[in-house]
């Protein structure tokens, strides 16, 4: 469908009992649409859907109570302000066209709302005086003389024109129902297939870079493999020490398993206790990251199924069209919640990733295997706490409110939450240092920036979505 003509709009105008109607209430569902709630003596209260400038311009009655904009715009505003309380004394479409006019009338004056529901710039809601004057627009349209303050200019047609239009086959109780439930339909139709297509390549990517992740953790495990032979050639050394001198730069000893002689490289800078000492720390690291690379990769390979299923799921028909438009903005459940799989809180900030650690070992965890230089680490001072990571994106500068959202759950995640507030620092990722010997995620930043925060409770709700949780 694409809107309807004048012949239908007569129809829809005829079914509605506008004559005689209080306007009650207004409410804005974007820049386009709004809902008109009316009283009627005879038939109490009734509402009349608008939308304008779309594929589906139309006016209808409905039955349906549409989801309210978060934000009210200038028009949706002068609406509430100055045609709530008024009686509709006539409705008068214009000849062969697809407008109309409903004249308002208070104890005061009369205005005029005219409805044009055509399909180019003529598209638009406007308020005038009886003498035509201009109050407020839809849409303000200069370059056709269409803003406050000017009159008006109305020309009316004398016939239908070259098209003979009629009135589509419907069925229900009333035109009205059916153009509201079809339209609708159509328009939901329209949006599944939009927000599909962004959830399809969103899955690309989310599977590719897991992918990728199992490639370098692949890498990882070959590197890692030999830890046993490093151990072996360790014990060597070891057994005898007596054969190496400082500045050696190898050594050839007798391998009693292999029965033949091996040659191990030597740092000639150290001496052969620490030569020896070196070549176990290298067997305990690949031996724990080997370890740590296979349990990561199990993990990532869980991750590829438990995706793949959840877009199977977001793409097949049976899903809700507002757990779709929820995916695409970030506001899914699934995103509030701990991933399955991965350590810490994952959450979502005015579509920024935010990682929540809440003990040493997440930290560890989060910053090994879940973070990029370029990310943003933030985390209190002088108090014990959870690392708070937002993800960086590119050509992006993390936005203020990110940040604050991110100093918020750093408080709120640490030992500084009974005061409220506590002094901060962050800096990216790459300017991290470990602390040799240090604890487990202990790590020292440089080139940080300082903050000073307070913990905001409703920041902290709203991102993570449930009051229970942080209580």
């Amino acid at each position: 469908m694409s809107g309807i003509n004048w012949k239908e709009l007569e129809l829809l105008l005829s079914e509605m009992p506008l004559e005689g109607s209080y306007v009650q209430k207004i409410t804005e569902h974007s820049v386009h649409a709004f809902t008109i709630h009316f009283f009627s003596r005879e038939e109490k209260a009734w509402m009349m859907y608008t939308e304008i400038s779309t594929t589906h311009t139309r006016v209808n009655r409905t039955e349906k109570l549409r989801k309210k904009s978060a934000n009210s715009q200038r028009f949706t505003q002068y609406l509430k302000a100055h045609i709530i309380g008024r009686r509709v004394v006539e409705v008068r479409q214009y000849p062969f066209d697809r407008a109309f006019v409903l004249k308002l009338q208070n104890s005061e004056d009369t205005i005029n709302m005219i409805f044009r529901l055509y399909s180019g710039p003529g598209a638009n809601v406007i308020i005038t005086r009886e003498d035509g004057t201009i109050l407020e627009l839809l849409f303000r349209r200069p370059q056709r003389g269409e803003r406050n303050g000017e009159k008006l200019i109305e020309e009316e047609r004398t016939n239908e024109g070259k098209k003979t239009w009629t009135i589509r086959p419907f069925t229900g109780d009333s035109f009205n129902a059916f153009i509201d439930r079809e339209e609708e339909k159509e328009t939901k139709d329209e949006k599944r297939e939009e927000l599909s297509l962004i959830l399809k390549e969103r899955e690309n990517r989310e599977i590719k870079a897991l992918l990728d992740k199992i490639e370098r953790l692949n890498e990882r495990i070959e590197a890692t493999r030999g830890f046993e032979e490093t151990k072996h050639f360790a014990d060597l050394l070891s057994a005898n020490i007596y054969m190496v001198k400082k500045g050696m730069t190898s050594v050839t000893l007798d391998d009693w398993e292999k029965g033949e002689k091996v040659t191990i490289s030597l740092d000639p800078q150290l001496s052969p206790t620490e030569n020896k000492e070196k070549l176990y720390s290298r067997y305990r690291k690949d031996k724990t990251s080997l370890s740590m690379a296979i349990e990561e990769k199990e993990k990532t390979e869980a991750l590829i199924l438990d995706t793949k299923e959840k877009y199977s799921y977001l793409l097949s028909p049976e899903a809700p069209l507002e757990k779709l438009r929820k995916e695409v903005e970030g506001k899914s459940d699934d995103n509030q919640k701990v991933k399955e799989g991965r350590p810490g809180v994952w959450v979502k900030s005015n579509g920024w990733d935010i990682i929540i650690g809440r003990n040493a070992k997440e930290n560890d965890e989060i910053l090994r295997s879940y973070t990029r230089g370029s990310d943003i680490w933030m985390h209190t001072r002088d108090f014990s706490g959870g690392y708070i990571i937002i993800k960086a994106q590119k050509d992006r500068t993390v936005p203020l409110p990110v940040l604050l959202d991110g100093a918020s759950l750093a408080i709120h995640f640490s030992k500084a939450r009974k005061n409220g507030k506590a002094d901060l620092y962050y800096t990216q990722v790459k300017y991290l240092r470990r602390v040799k010997g240090g604890k487990t995620g202990l790590v020292l930043p440089t080139q940080e920036k300082n903050l000073n925060a307070t913990e905001d409770e409703e920041r902290v709700r709203r991102i993570l979505g449930n009051e229970n949780e942080i209580s």
